[in-house]
C-alpha cells in the first residue's frame, strides 16, 4: 500500500498568476505519466545498451530565427539530475564564452573533455573538432577575471585549465591531482570566480566516496593554490545522510558567495557566505522530512505507521542567482519519492512543476511555490503526451538563473511539449519533445510573466539550458538540441536512444524588461504550426499598449480579431481556430502604426 504525504505549509505570498496547487498540476497527467516510477541511480560512464537508432521517418525541423550552432557532441550525458553549473561567461564588454562536455567517439567517448567556443562581439569562432584539455575530463564551468584571464575547470578529479587573455592563446593546465601540490578532491565540479577583487576561485564538488559528501574549496590565486580545501559546509551532517551527485549550483557578487544543494531523499539547503567564504549561515529551503535519511536501512515512512509514504520534495535540476542587493534566489524542479523496500529508492518522473524561492520568503516546505508547468496547448485541461525521455529529473525543470541590472529576474527552463510525438512505433519509444521556455520576474520573484517558448518547433528536444547570471540587453543563452528525446545514459524503457550527433546552441534573447531598449517593435513566436485548435502567440513588447491581433484570409478579408491590452516584455495570447476555415492566413499584431505578420495553416 502507498500514501502521498501532502504539503501542510501554506504559501503566503503571491508567486504568479498559476491557481494550481501542486495536487491539480499533477491531476492534469494521464495517470500512466503520472504514476510511473523509475530508480534513482548514481551515476554510470556507461550507456545503456542495447541501442535503437532514431526513427527516421520523423522530420527533424530547425524552426529558429535566432539559433546559431557553435559546436556539437555525441556524449549527451550533459548532468546527471539536470543541473549544469556556471557555463556561459558574459564579459560585460559585448563579447561571451561557452563551454560544454564535448566527445564525439561513441561509446567510450576516449576524447571527452571541454568543448570551448568565443564571441569576439561580432561572431562566434568555428565549432571546436577537440577539447581544451589533453586528457579525458568532463562537467566544465567557466569563469574569468577583471583582467580577462579565462579559468575553466572539469573532472575527474578536479581539472583547471586558464589562459591570460579571453578568447585567444593556449590554454595552460594547473596541477592536478598526480602534482604534490593539493587540490580539491571532487568531481562534478562547479565553479564561480568572485571576491570584492574579482579574482576568487570558489569551488564545490562532490568527493564521490564514502559518503558522497559536497566539499567547498577556494583559491585566490587562479588555481594555483588552495587556501580552503575540501571543507565540509557547517551542518552538513545534520541535514544530509550523503550529497547530492551532481545536483548543487553556486554564485557570487563581490564578497558575498553562497550554493545550493540537494533534491531527491535530500533537504534542499543553501550556504551563503558574506566574507568570501571565510564563515558561512546555513538555511535549510525544503526540508526532506526523514532527513538525514538513510535509505539504506529504513523505508520512506514518515508517520511510523510502518508503510512507505510518498513524499514531495524537489529534484536536483536547480539554480541560484545572487542579485544586486545580495539576495539569493533559487529555481528546482519538483518530484516526488517512494522506498517501500531497502535500498531502492524510486522518484516519479512524471511529476510536474518548477519550483521557486528567495530568502524574502519562508524557508522549509517550497513544495506549493509554483512558478511554471507544463503548458497545456490544447486548452482541454488534461496533458497528453505518449512518454518522454527521462533525465532523473520532472517534467518542468532544468532552470537557468539570471539577474540584470535593473534587478529584474531572468529565467529559463525545459519542459515537455503536449501533442508531440518522435514518430517511434514501438510504444515503449514513442516519447514527447522539450523545449526550452523563457519568463521574468520585476519584483524580486513574487510575480512571474508567463513563460514563452525559446523557439517554436515541435520536433527537436531542447534541454539544458544555460544563461550567463549576470544578463545586460541579452539573456545569454545555451542550449543542447537533438532530435530524439531523452539521452544515451538515461533512457526510460526500451533503451531508445542512439548516440548522434547533439547541436549545441547559442541564442541572445532581447531582455524585454530592461537595458540600452530604443525601438518600440513587436517580436512574434506562434506554434503549434500548422495549428487545428488553439494557435499561441507569444509577443515581446518593449512598452505597453492596446494592441489587435488579427486572422486574415488569403482574399484580405478578417476572419477573426481581438482587442487586448498589452504590457512591456512578453505577452501570450491564446487564438480559437476551430472554427475557422482550413487554409492559410496572415495573423497580424497591430500595436499603433506597426503591423507584425505571420503566416499560419489552418487545419
Amino acid at each position: 500500500m502507498k500514501k502521498l504525504l501532502l504539503s501542510g505549509l501554506a504559501l503566503t505570498v503571491c508567486l504568479s498568476a498559476f491557481a494550481q496547487n501542486t495536487r491539480e498540476v499533477q491531476s492534469r497527467l494521464i495517470e500512466k505519466v503520472r504514476n510511473r516510477t523509475a530508480p534513482v541511480t548514481k551515476p554510470s560512464e556507461t550507456p545503456i545498451i542495447p541501442l535503437r537508432a532514431a526513427n527516421p521517418i520523423v522530420s527533424q525541423s530547425r524552426a529558429s530565427m535566432v539559433e546559431i550552432p557553435i559546436g556539437s557532441t555525441v556524449y549527451d550525458l550533459q548532468s546527471n539530475y539536470g543541473s549544469v553549473g556556471n557555463r556561459v561567461k558574459n564579459w560585460g564588454d559585448g563579447t561571451v564564452s561557452a563551454v560544454w562536455t564535448k566527445g564525439d567517439q561513441a561509446t567510450a567517448y576516449p576524447d571527452r573533455g571541454t568543448g570551448y567556443n568565443y564571441f569576439n562581439g561580432t561572431n562566434w569562432g568555428a565549432a571546436p573538432t577537440a577539447r581544451i584539455e589533453t586528457f579525458r575530463t568532463g562537467w566544465p564551468n567557466i569563469g574569468g577575471t577583471p583582467s580577462g584571464s579565462e579559468h575553466s575547470i572539469s573532472h575527474t578529479p578536479l581539472n583547471v585549465v586558464y589562459r591570460g587573455t579571453k578568447g585567444t592563446g593556449a590554454w595552460t593546465e594547473l596541477p592536478g591531482a598526480t602534482s604534490t601540490t593539493p587540490v580539491p578532491a571532487v568531481t562534478w565540479p562547479r565553479m564561480v570566480v568572485g571576491g570584492a577583487n574579482g579574482t576568487t576561485m570558489h569551488v564545490i564538488g562532490n568527493e564521490n566516496a564514502n559518503n558522497f559528501y559536497v566539499t567547498y574549496s577556494r583559491s585566490q590565486d587562479g588555481g594555483l593554490t588552495w587556501d580552503l580545501l575540501n571543507i565540509t559546509p557547517p551542518n552538513f551532517a545534520q541535514y544530509h545522510f550523503e550529497g547530492s551527485v551532481d545536483g548543487y549550483d553556486i554564485d557570487s557578487r563581490g564578497d558575498v558567495v553562497a550554493f545550493i544543494l540537494g533534491g531527491f531523499s535530500e533537504s534542499l539547503t543553501l550556504w551563503k557566505s558574506t566574507d568570501n567564504g571565510t564563515t558561512w549561515t546555513t538555511t535549510v529551503v525544503n526540508e526532506f522530512p526523514l532527513a538525514p535519511w538513510d535509505y539504506n536501512t529504513s523505508i520512506s515512512d514518515v508517520d511510523g505507521d510502518g508503510v512507505a509514504d510518498t513524499i514531495p520534495t524537489t529534484d536536483s535540476g536547480m539554480s541560484l542567482v545572487i542579485d544586486n542587493n545580495g539576495v539569493c534566489h533559487i529555481a528546482v524542479g519538483s518530484t516526488r519519492v517512494l522506498c517501500e523496500a531497502t535500498p531502492d529508492v524510486s522518484y516519479f518522473p512524471g511529476t510536474d512543476g518548477l519550483l521557486y524561492w528567495n530568502e524574502t520568503m519562508p524557508a522549509g516546505d517550497i513544495t506549493n511555490n509554483l512558478i511554471a508547468v507544463l503548458e497545456d496547448i490544447d486548452g482541454s485541461g488534461v496533458i497528453e503526451v505518449p512518454g518522454f525521455g527521462t533525465y532523473q529529473a520532472g517534467l518542468t525543470g532544468m532552470p537557468s538563473l539570471g539577474v540584470d541590472a535593473l534587478n529584474n529576474i531572468h529565467l529559463t527552463y525545459s519542459s515537455l511539449i503536449e501533442n508531440t510525438t518522435n514518430g517511434n512505433p514501438d510504444p515503449a519509444c514513442e516519447e514527447s519533445f522539450r523545449n526550452v521556455y523563457y519568463m521574468y520576474s520585476t519584483d524580486g520573484g513574487m510575480n512571474w510573466a508567463n513563460p514563452t517558448r525559446v523557439e517554436g518547433s515541435d520536433f527537436d528536444e531542447m534541454v539544458h539550458p544555460n544563461m550567463a547570471k549576470r544578463v545586460d540587453a541579452c539573456i545569454h543563452l545555451i542550449y543542447h538540441k537533438d532530435g530524439e528525446p531523452g539521452n544515451t545514459f538515461q533512457p526510460q524503457t526500451g533503451n531508445c536512444d542512439a548516440p548522434g550527433q547533439v547541436d549545441v546552441i547559442y541564442t541572445c534573447i532581447t531582455n524585454p524588461v530592461g537595458l540600452n531598449e530604443v525601438k518600440n517593435n513587436v517580436t512574434m513566436n506562434i506554434y503549434p504550426n500548422p495549428v487545428a485548435n488553439i494557435l499561441n502567440v507569444d509577443f515581446s513588447m518593449v512598452q505597453g499598449n492596446n494592441v489587435k491581433i488579427e486572422m486574415v484570409d488569403v482574399l484580405g478579408k478578417v476572419a477573426y480579431s481581438q482587442s487586448v491590452t498589452a504590457f512591456g516584455g512578453m505577452n501570450n495570447v491564446k487564438v480559437d481556430v476551430k472554427g475557422l476555415a482550413s487554409g492559410v492566413y496572415s495573423l497580424n499584431i497591430v500595436s499603433g502604426n506597426e503591423v507584425t505578420s505571420a503566416k499560419v495553416v489552418v487545419r
